[in-house]
């Protein structure tokens, strides 16, 4: 039986059965959305409650850490709640024969894909906001709230970072604390180096304050040391260095990698490449994130050949095959991160393979069940050509 082609892509203007396989599919992603959203923080609700209460945490704190799990929540069960939502939707017009309908009236049934993976792509835009900025941001709350209102400590923002070393740009820090809310080293030495790693000078100073753009020292003393072997030293009651370490990269040390938003965590990936440290857990940490952002695309395109192989589709058997795919993408995803933390994998290997086997699986299955055919397929792509004048 020969394959129907779909109508002429039309950028912004959908056809009215487009418009009707894009409502259903909102309506059943909100509802999946909810209940996977509902099921996660219910299930995150049994396992702190215990802790909360026995913290004598009031009603609105506690409310206020479940909401700021919401993200988390999200970021967690997007992609099941839009596989889910495409198998069920397809599944209930395969089930009402309504597949059928769009056969008989001449059109190819992978067209319905079309609209669902228009609104796949958005989601996968929030996705990336979420994994990129919201959930660390969301993460840092979590251990905000834990921490002071569970643990009874105090904000880590007040927290003092007390005897640490810090390699920097050709420098290293001996810094005995450093005052995160006045942006202040106490007891710090200074360790500055050429491009051979040569000593060349040794600085020590009471205290250094950051004024928005350089490092203020204060009652210090430098020791500067010559290719010939000779030491100068001079004593000074404030001097002004400008060093690249700024004090967010001291925080930053103080922070949980997911914690860290996309402009913190890329900043830190270049600051260890720059010292001569492995960054491979951070690098394969950013790469998951963007990689897992289009798993929404990802999972309409498999969703949507399974449910559309079948006149007939039994719901609950759609729902299971799709539960099925999701536990085994992040099988795959888990294993190939593990790949890649142990070396076995290269950072972008590790974090994108996943993501290629599906599609190209995905896709295998599409021309070998006769779903489609490429020119088909390439004729729901093409765009309207005027010929001659």
């Amino acid at each position: 039986m020969a394959i129907a082609a779909c109508p002429r892509f039309r950028p912004f203007r959908w056809l009215i059965l487009e418009r009707y396989v894009a409502q259903e599919f909102i309506k059943m992603f909100l509802l999946t959305l909810l209940t996977l959203v509902s099921v996660y923080l219910i299930g995150a609700f049994s396992e702190k409650i215990g802790r909360l209460v026995q913290a004598q945490m009031d009603l609105i704190h506690i409310l206020g850490y479940f909401g700021v799990r919401v993200p988390e929540a999200l970021g967690q069960v997007l992609p099941a709640a839009v596989l889910l939502a495409v198998m069920i939707t397809l599944g209930l017009l395969a089930r009402n024969n309504e597949t059928i309908a769009i056969r008989t009236g001449g059109l190819n049934v992978f067209c319905l894909i079309r609209p669902l993976m228009i609104l796949a792509g958005g989601l996968s835009l929030v996705l990336l906001f979420l994994n990129l900025y919201l959930i660390p941001w969301s993460q840092q709350e979590m251990s905000t709230i834990w921490d002071t209102q569970v643990e009874k400590k105090p904000p880590r923002s007040l927290i003092n970072m007390e005897r640490f070393w810090y390699k920097g740009d050709r420098a290293i820090f001996n810094i005995l604390m450093f005052r995160k809310d006045k942006q202040t080293l106490e007891g710090v030495k200074i360790y500055l180096f050429d491009k051979q790693f040569n000593l060349v000078e040794l600085i020590t100073a009471a205290r250094a304050q950051w004024d928005g753009d350089h490092w203020h020292f204060y009652q210090g003393f430098s020791q500067v040391f010559h290719p010939t072997g000779s030491v100068a030293s001079q004593s000074f009651e404030e001097r002004v260095l400008p060093l690249t370490e700024r004090p967010e990269d001291f925080a930053v040390l103080d922070k949980k990698i997911t914690e860290m938003n996309f402009h913190e965590l890329y900043r830190y990936i270049e600051r260890l490449e720059h010292d001569g440290y492995d960054p491979t857990t951070y690098r394969l940490d950013l790469q998951r994130r963007i990689a897992v952002s289009l798993t929404p695309l990802i999972v309409t395109l498999i969703g949507g050949s399974l449910a559309l192989y079948r006149e007939k589709a039994y719901i609950p058997a759609v729902i299971a095959t799709g539960i099925g795919i999701v536990f085994v993408y992040w099988l795959v995803m888990g294993f190939c991160l593990s790949l890649g933390e142990a070396g076995g994998l290269p950072v972008l290997l590790a974090a994108w393979l996943p993501n290629c086997l599906f599609v190209l699986g995905g896709l295998v299955w599409l021309l070998k069940t006769g779903l489609i055919d490429l020119p088909s397929c390439l004729s729901c792509l093409r765009l309207p050509v005027k010929v001659g004048g």
